[in-house]
């Protein structure tokens, strides 16, 4: 018996035929090193007018946060011309998330703000409110989620609200000229507790109880309503970490172990990928692949697999220095991808549109930041420069 076959390459039969152009060469790289930088900038954009957040937190590696917001009390009604014998006066809200020691004594602290919001201003989250009068400290009830709290206020905030109704004519009135807007904030004795509360859920309110001179029962609200210009503010203290673990270097482009990026407008991690631009100049270029991976830091006690925030966010800076989402982000949020690898340990960024786009030309520089959304409370440490393992950029690429 007697076999024959054919002794070339089944996948390479008649390839001498073809003309050279028919032919594409696909490259991978992992190379391609990374910068990595801890960066903070005190003049974040306060964007996300959703969300009211009040109150503090303590991480031994960063500090100490706070948070306040100033928003607009808005009249939900006419006011009925009678006498108004102020009984009594309640600020209400409803919390979406609470965290911290809630057990612990905590003040809430209210301000009227003198300045005007409106929705074509700017804010930021280093912007102190311009309070003008103080309108009291109360204690706060002992706090949970999903819950309606009722702080009662004293009587002298509602005489001050209702000192003139001539100015609730017309409603706009009111929020423009005459009580321009409501500074919340509070004071936490020992260990701090932090609240969030939702715009869309009406979520917070001055509700006034009266009667007129016949003995009449009524009530009146000033809501802060979801049309309402709302913006929060974020102070960050690194100098109450423990010294062993704070942040040491900020803004200063030094190439640690270790880069941090925290929540609420906190210090964030910037990305270099400068070996990218040897790319720029290669003709018909396409990218298959880009991804970062970022390998995370876990002490078993601060920083523990469990407790990693559930997605990360990235953004890179145009040529005016604004920040922008990247378009993988803009795309699909599952595309960019940005959660946590519980095998790997690490976070994973899908940048395929992104670098495509800088090697075109569309994207001035080859940097990117990573950030939190303002539903994230749990800081992270990346592994990062000459750390072993540290954040690493995976690159793949077709020459066509």
């Amino acid at each position: 018996m007697i076999f024959s076959s054919c002794a070339e390459d089944p996948t390479r039969i008649g390839i001498d035929l073809l003309p050279e152009d028919d032919f594409i060469e696909v490259y991978s790289t992992d190379t391609i090193g990374v910068r990595a930088y801890t960066m903070y900038n005190e003049l974040s954009l306060s964007s996300d007018s959703t969300k009211m957040i009040a109150g503090g937190l303590y991480d031994e590696y960063f500090g100490s946060t706070y948070c306040d917001f100033v928003t607009q009390l808005r009249l939900m009604d006419s006011l009925r011309k009678s006498a108004i014998n102020i009984d009594s006066v309640f600020l209400t809200f409803y919390t979406a998330k609470v965290s911290g020691d809630t057990a612990a004594v905590h003040y809430l602290r209210l301000y009227e703000t003198g300045t005007e919001l409106t929705d074509p201003d700017v804010y930021y989250t280093g912007q102190d409110p311009d309070t003008i009068t103080f309108l009291g400290e109360y204690p706060m009830p002992v706090l949970k989620a999903d819950s309606l709290y009722s702080v009662r206020l004293d009587n002298s905030v509602a005489e001050y609200l209702l000192r003139d109704t001539a100015q609730f004519r017309p409603a706009t009135n009111f929020y423009k000229e005459f009580f321009k807007g409501l500074w919340f904030g509070i004071r936490s004795e020992t260990n701090p507790v932090l609240i969030t509360l939702n715009a869309a859920d009406n979520a917070l309110a001055i509700s006034v109880y009266y009667h007129d001179d016949e003995d009449v029962k009524r009530s009146y609200f000033f809501v802060a309503t979801e049309r309402a210009v709302n913006y929060n503010r974020f102070t960050h203290d690194r100098t109450t970490a423990d010294p062993e673990k704070e942040v040491k270097h900020v803004n200063d482009l030094v190439l640690d172990t270790a880069v941090y990026l925290q929540t609420y407008y906190g210090v964030y991690t910037r990305l270099d990928l400068p070996s990218l631009a040897s790319f720029r100049d290669t003709e018909r270029i396409a990218v298959n692949k880009a991804r970062i991976y970022a390998p995370v830091y876990i002490d078993g006690e601060t920083y523990t697999e469990e407790e990693m925030p559930g997605q990360i966010y990235l953004r890179y800076r145009d040529n005016e220095g604004k920040e922008r989402l990247v378009p993988d982000l803009l795309h699909d949020i599952s595309f960019m991808d940005g959660r946590y690898d519980t095998v790997g340990d690490y976070y994973k960024f899908n940048i395929t549109t992104f670098v495509q786009q800088y090697l075109e030309g569309t994207v001035e520089n080859p940097s990117v930041e990573l950030f939190f959304p303002l539903s994230a409370e749990k800081n992270v440490i990346f592994r990062a420069n000459e750390n072993s393992p540290a954040i690493r950029f995976e690159f793949a690429y077709t020459i066509f």
